[in-house]
Protein backbone atom coordinates (compact mmCIF):
# COMPACT_ATOMS: atom_id res chain seq x y z
CA UNK A 1 0.00 0.00 0.00
CA UNK A 2 1.06 3.56 -0.77
CA UNK A 3 0.53 6.18 1.96
CA UNK A 4 2.79 9.20 1.52
CA UNK A 5 2.48 12.54 3.28
CA UNK A 6 2.99 15.66 1.20
CA UNK A 7 4.21 18.68 3.16
CA UNK A 8 5.03 22.21 2.08
CA UNK A 9 7.81 24.24 3.68
CA UNK A 10 6.85 27.73 4.76
CA UNK A 11 9.26 29.95 6.68
CA UNK A 12 11.24 26.94 7.90
CA UNK A 13 8.18 24.96 9.04
CA UNK A 14 6.45 22.10 7.23
CA UNK A 15 2.71 22.34 6.64
CA UNK A 16 0.79 19.13 5.95
CA UNK A 17 -0.86 19.52 2.54
CA UNK A 18 -2.30 16.11 1.71
CA UNK A 19 -1.58 12.47 0.89
CA UNK A 20 -0.80 10.17 -1.98
CA UNK A 21 -2.59 6.87 -1.43
CA UNK A 22 -3.25 3.70 -3.40
CA UNK A 23 -2.19 0.11 -3.83
CA UNK A 24 0.80 0.94 -6.07
CA UNK A 25 2.14 3.58 -8.47
CA UNK A 26 -0.44 2.73 -11.12
CA UNK A 27 -3.54 3.70 -9.14
CA UNK A 28 -2.29 6.12 -6.47
CA UNK A 29 -4.04 9.47 -6.14
CA UNK A 30 -3.14 12.75 -4.49
CA UNK A 31 -5.75 14.37 -2.26
CA UNK A 32 -5.53 17.70 -0.41
CA UNK A 33 -6.41 17.32 3.27
CA UNK A 34 -9.59 18.94 4.61
CA UNK A 35 -7.55 20.76 7.26
CA UNK A 36 -5.29 22.30 4.62
CA UNK A 37 -8.20 23.38 2.42
CA UNK A 38 -9.68 25.25 5.41
CA UNK A 39 -6.53 27.31 5.92
CA UNK A 40 -6.76 30.94 4.83
CA UNK A 41 -3.24 30.71 3.40
CA UNK A 42 -3.87 27.46 1.51
CA UNK A 43 -2.32 27.50 -1.94
CA UNK A 44 -2.12 24.86 -4.66
CA UNK A 45 1.17 23.04 -4.98
CA UNK A 46 0.89 23.15 -8.78
CA UNK A 47 -1.30 24.77 -11.41
CA UNK A 48 -2.06 21.23 -12.53
CA UNK A 49 -3.34 20.37 -9.02
CA UNK A 50 -5.76 23.17 -8.06
CA UNK A 51 -7.33 23.26 -4.62
CA UNK A 52 -10.26 20.82 -4.50
CA UNK A 53 -11.80 18.27 -2.15
CA UNK A 54 -11.85 15.43 -4.67
CA UNK A 55 -8.75 13.27 -5.17
CA UNK A 56 -6.92 13.69 -8.45
CA UNK A 57 -6.75 10.90 -11.00
CA UNK A 58 -3.73 8.57 -11.02
CA UNK A 59 -2.55 10.13 -14.30
CA UNK A 60 -2.67 13.72 -13.00
CA UNK A 61 -1.01 12.61 -9.78
CA UNK A 62 1.77 10.87 -11.69
CA UNK A 63 2.27 13.71 -14.17
CA UNK A 64 3.08 16.19 -11.41
CA UNK A 65 4.97 14.10 -8.87
CA UNK A 66 7.00 12.17 -11.43
CA UNK A 67 8.08 15.55 -12.79
CA UNK A 68 9.92 16.16 -9.51
CA UNK A 69 12.28 13.25 -10.18
CA UNK A 70 15.57 13.05 -12.09
CA UNK A 71 15.46 11.50 -15.55
CA UNK A 72 17.50 9.26 -17.81
CA UNK A 73 20.70 7.70 -16.52
CA UNK A 74 20.44 9.48 -13.16
CA UNK A 75 16.99 8.01 -12.50
CA UNK A 76 18.21 4.57 -13.58
CA UNK A 77 21.19 4.79 -11.22
CA UNK A 78 19.10 6.12 -8.33
CA UNK A 79 16.62 3.26 -8.79
CA UNK A 80 19.52 0.81 -8.53
CA UNK A 81 20.79 2.50 -5.36
CA UNK A 82 17.28 2.30 -3.87
CA UNK A 83 16.71 -1.30 -5.11
CA UNK A 84 13.51 -0.03 -6.76
CA UNK A 85 11.84 -0.57 -10.12
CA UNK A 86 12.80 2.32 -12.40
CA UNK A 87 9.12 2.69 -13.45
CA UNK A 88 7.90 2.79 -9.84
CA UNK A 89 7.99 6.57 -9.52
CA UNK A 90 6.53 6.63 -6.00
CA UNK A 91 9.21 4.36 -4.55
CA UNK A 92 11.86 6.63 -6.06
CA UNK A 93 9.99 9.73 -4.88
CA UNK A 94 9.86 8.33 -1.36
CA UNK A 95 13.58 7.64 -1.48
CA UNK A 96 14.47 11.15 -2.65
CA UNK A 97 11.59 13.29 -1.50
CA UNK A 98 12.88 14.91 1.70
CA UNK A 99 13.58 18.02 -0.37
CA UNK A 100 11.90 18.58 -3.73
CA UNK A 101 11.41 21.46 -6.11
CA UNK A 102 8.58 23.70 -4.94
CA UNK A 103 9.62 23.35 -1.27
CA UNK A 104 7.81 20.01 -1.03
CA UNK A 105 8.69 17.14 1.28
CA UNK A 106 7.30 13.63 0.70
CA UNK A 107 7.58 11.03 3.46
CA UNK A 108 5.71 8.01 4.77
CA UNK A 109 2.87 8.77 7.16
CA UNK A 110 4.68 8.27 10.48
CA UNK A 111 8.19 8.97 9.21
CA UNK A 112 10.20 11.70 10.91
CA UNK A 113 13.11 13.45 9.25
CA UNK A 114 15.95 15.45 10.77
CA UNK A 115 18.19 18.07 9.24
CA UNK A 116 21.95 17.54 9.27
CA UNK A 117 25.06 18.10 7.18
CA UNK A 118 27.89 15.78 6.19
CA UNK A 119 31.19 17.26 5.09
CA UNK A 120 32.16 16.44 1.50
CA UNK A 121 35.71 15.27 1.05
CA UNK A 122 38.01 16.58 -1.67
CA UNK A 123 38.02 13.10 -3.19
CA UNK A 124 34.22 13.12 -3.53
CA UNK A 125 34.30 16.57 -5.12
CA UNK A 126 36.89 15.38 -7.65
CA UNK A 127 34.79 12.30 -8.41
CA UNK A 128 31.75 14.51 -9.02
CA UNK A 129 33.72 16.86 -11.27
CA UNK A 130 35.41 14.08 -13.26
CA UNK A 131 32.21 12.73 -14.84
CA UNK A 132 29.83 12.62 -11.96
CA UNK A 133 26.67 11.01 -13.35
CA UNK A 134 26.96 7.98 -11.08
CA UNK A 135 28.48 10.03 -8.26
CA UNK A 136 25.72 12.65 -8.34
CA UNK A 137 23.12 9.85 -8.24
CA UNK A 138 24.86 8.44 -5.19
CA UNK A 139 24.92 11.85 -3.48
CA UNK A 140 21.26 12.73 -4.10
CA UNK A 141 20.20 9.27 -2.96
CA UNK A 142 22.25 9.66 0.21
CA UNK A 143 20.82 13.10 0.93
CA UNK A 144 17.23 12.21 -0.15
CA UNK A 145 17.15 15.23 -2.47
CA UNK A 146 15.09 15.09 -5.67
CA UNK A 147 16.37 17.25 -8.53
CA UNK A 148 14.42 17.10 -11.77
CA UNK A 149 16.10 16.85 -15.17
CA UNK A 150 18.15 14.46 -17.27
CA UNK A 151 21.62 15.74 -16.34
CA UNK A 152 23.34 14.58 -13.19
CA UNK A 153 23.42 17.16 -10.44
CA UNK A 154 23.70 17.37 -6.66
CA UNK A 155 22.54 19.83 -4.02
CA UNK A 156 25.34 20.99 -1.71
CA UNK A 157 25.73 23.44 1.16
CA UNK A 158 28.66 25.86 1.16
CA UNK A 159 30.02 27.44 4.35
CA UNK A 160 31.87 30.55 3.17
CA UNK A 161 33.41 31.18 6.59
CA UNK A 162 35.33 27.91 6.51
CA UNK A 163 35.39 27.45 2.72
CA UNK A 164 33.87 23.99 3.19
CA UNK A 165 31.27 22.03 1.23
CA UNK A 166 28.66 19.83 2.89
CA UNK A 167 26.05 17.32 1.79
CA UNK A 168 22.59 18.22 3.21
CA UNK A 169 20.67 15.36 4.75
CA UNK A 170 17.00 15.03 5.57
CA UNK A 171 15.29 18.43 5.45
CA UNK A 172 18.52 20.46 5.66
CA UNK A 173 18.56 23.13 2.90
CA UNK A 174 21.21 23.38 0.23
CA UNK A 175 22.85 26.59 -1.01
CA UNK A 176 24.02 25.38 -4.42
CA UNK A 177 22.94 22.97 -7.14
CA UNK A 178 26.15 21.60 -8.62
CA UNK A 179 25.94 20.22 -12.14
CA UNK A 180 28.95 18.30 -13.37
CA UNK A 181 30.53 18.43 -16.82
CA UNK A 182 30.14 15.65 -19.38
CA UNK A 183 33.00 13.66 -20.89
CA UNK A 184 31.20 13.34 -24.24
CA UNK A 185 29.96 16.95 -24.36
CA UNK A 186 33.02 19.11 -23.74
CA UNK A 187 31.24 22.47 -24.12
CA UNK A 188 28.09 21.73 -22.10
CA UNK A 189 29.07 24.08 -19.24
CA UNK A 190 29.95 26.94 -21.62
CA UNK A 191 26.73 26.39 -23.59
CA UNK A 192 24.53 26.50 -20.51
CA UNK A 193 26.21 29.62 -19.13
CA UNK A 194 25.78 31.31 -22.52
CA UNK A 195 22.08 30.38 -22.59
CA UNK A 196 21.58 31.79 -19.08
CA UNK A 197 23.30 35.06 -20.04
CA UNK A 198 21.14 35.38 -23.16
CA UNK A 199 17.96 34.64 -21.18
CA UNK A 200 18.87 37.25 -18.56
CA UNK A 201 19.64 39.82 -21.27
CA UNK A 202 16.26 39.22 -22.94
CA UNK A 203 14.38 40.21 -19.80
Amino acid sequence: MINLNVRLERNGEFVFVGRITGTDSSDSRFNYSEEYLKRKDASMISLSLPLQKEPFTPSRTRNFFEGLLPEGFTRHTVAQWLHADEEDYLSILHGLGRECLGALCITERDEHTQASYQRITEKEIRELAAEGAAKSAELITSSHLSLAGASGKAGLYYDDETNTWYLPRGTAPSTHIVKQSHVRLDSIVTNEVTIQILQAASH
